[in-house]
């Protein structure tokens, strides 16, 4: 283990006793909030020829992928870097081939045996390594999954000489959270390596955290000395002109509303995001139900999601949830609508749009850029259907007209801080019939300013600041650039 890790585990460990001169980063910095992640499932997204064997067996739906693997992940990288967007999200890589619970299970990653090295099903560390560097190349941060309140059966010591204590233990949220088998302080030493580890060895840039709520205990929030670790690690890479793994985005899986993680992970600035499964809520309907498609109070919708995070229950503005709109656990996004509707990619590209305008960062998951369904898919329960296979190209041009819309949103979000970090104002009005709602984003430190167009009906809309009127199509917003 290097001398660098080493201390900043010391350090994490050191601050939970009572050292002095700990601070906690009050605010994200703004390169997390203009993160735009591509989620990528490994082990059901694509199988690369020459690589690891994959999986034999997955949950998930029968006929699609179960052998994806690293090579497949890098062969895809130009297909993601052309969806405008800045960074992947890997589900779990670290060895799971011999931990308790089956195969499928094991596919997962997310009940790991050895936290330290790469499954052989997906692939060696020489393949993992070109996959980061291959994404780093094209200006894609790598963002991995970790585990850091339960495993599948770790039984060595860490690098280092630290050892998990694996003593069942129930979270702060009680039995809503569950019970989970990573028990902390004891544990802090160890996962703080792990934590550290990735980004010192490889240059990865964050960590996606599965149900965060497991490192909530006693009340403690354990985030603060995990985070910390990290940041400490990043600063130290920045200041010796590292261009990579200086990152350190951390953001955090709970599936409560905004009360319940003000009052967990973003307990004591702990994390600074989450994601927005309240969010993702208002504008694509439940996680695990397709009753609704979201937006079920039109603009007025928009208009919060839109809002900032206090406004919205959040525990004050310096909080950055990450919006998405589906992900590996539920319905995909093009579920919750018919493709009979006259409408249907439309509905897609609006509620894409309103992902591209968020100000902070955002989510999209692997397939949804072509309108990828689980619904008519056999064998996947709710929690899984939607881990169908990945394809780099469109099927109808249909699909390659919503690929496009979501790529030059994208763009046009990754070119202008207001869609990221911008201030909101709307202005509502009724154009020949057509309900319009204008929103107008400011970013007060760079002066840029833009209006994001919505419209249920082909409308002529006048922009402030626009000469000639902007023609929007009835669901399809429209991005203007004003200054």
């Amino acid at each position: 283990m290097s001398t660098n890790r080493l201390k900043y585990i010391l350090l994490a460990f050191a601050s939970f006793f009572g050292a002095k001169g700990y601070a906690q980063a009050p605010v994200a910095p703004d390169e997390h909030r203009s993160l735009s992640i591509y989620q990528i499932m490994v082990a059901s997204f694509r199988h690369g020829d020459g690589g690891a064997e994959g999986y034999k067996a997955m949950w998930g739906p029968d006929g699609h992928t179960k052998n994806g693997n690293l090579k497949g992940v890098t062969e895809a990288l130009d297909h993601i870097a052309s969806l405008g967007v800045n960074a992947i999200w890997l589900t779990p890589v670290f060895d799971s081939s011999s931990a308790e619970g089956g195969q499928k299970l094991n596919a997962t990653g997310y009940f790991t045996n050895n936290y330290f090295s790469i499954d052989p099903h997906f692939g060696s560390e020489a393949d993992f390594k070109e996959l980061v560097d291959e994404a780093h190349r094209r200006g894609l941060y790598v963002i991995l999954d970790g585990v850091f309140g339960h495993h599948g059966g770790v039984t060595t010591a860490s690098p280092g000489g630290h050892v998990l204590d694996s003593t069942r233990t129930l979270s702060d949220r009680g039995e809503q959270g569950g019970t989970g088998n990573i028990s902390y302080p004891a544990s802090l030493p160890y996962m703080t390596e792990v934590a550290t580890y990735w980004i010192d060895k490889y240059g990865i840039d964050g960590w996606r955290l599965d149900q965060a709520y497991q490192a909530t205990q006693g009340g403690h929030n354990y985030w603060l000395e995990i985070r910390k670790a990290v940041e400490d690690l990043a600063a130290e890479r920045r200041a010796r002109g590292e261009e990579w793994g200086t990152l350190a985005y951390m953001v955090g899986e709970d599936w409560g509303d905004a009360a319940t993680i003000n009052k967990g992970v973003y307990r004591d600035g702990g994390l600074l995001s989450a994601f927005d499964f309240e969010g993702k809520e208002l504008i694509s309907g439940p996680m695990q139900d397709v009753s609704s498609p979201g937006l079920c109070h039109g603009w007025d919708d928009v208009k919060l999601i839109l809002s900032e995070p206090a406004k919205r229950g959040y525990l004050n503005n310096a909080v950055i949830p990450n919006l998405f709109l589906s992900n590996h656990d539920g319905y995909r996004l093009a579920d919750h609508f018919a493709t009979s509707d006259s409408t249907y990619y439309r509905q897609l590209m609006l509620r894409n749009a309103i992902l591209a305008a968020y100000s902070g960062p955002i989510t999209l998951y692997y397939g949804d850029e072509y309108a990828d369904r689980s619904l008519e898919t056999v064998g996947g329960q709710k929690d899984n259907i939607a881990r169908t296979s990945g394809h780099l190209d469109a099927r109808t041009p249909e699909e390659q007209e919503l690929k496009d819309y979501i790529s030059s949103a994208m763009r046009f979000r990754a070119a202008n801080p207001a869609m990221w970090r911008g201030s909101s104002t709307f202005k509502r009005k009724t154009i020949n019939g057509a309900d319009v709602l204008i929103v107008y984003k400011h970013d007060k430190a760079t002066g840029n300013r833009v209006a994001v167009v919505f419209s249920d009906k082909d409308a002529a809309v006048k922009i402030k600041g626009i000469p000639a009127p902007v023609n929007v199509k009835a669901l399809i917003p429209v991005f203007i650039k004003i200054d």
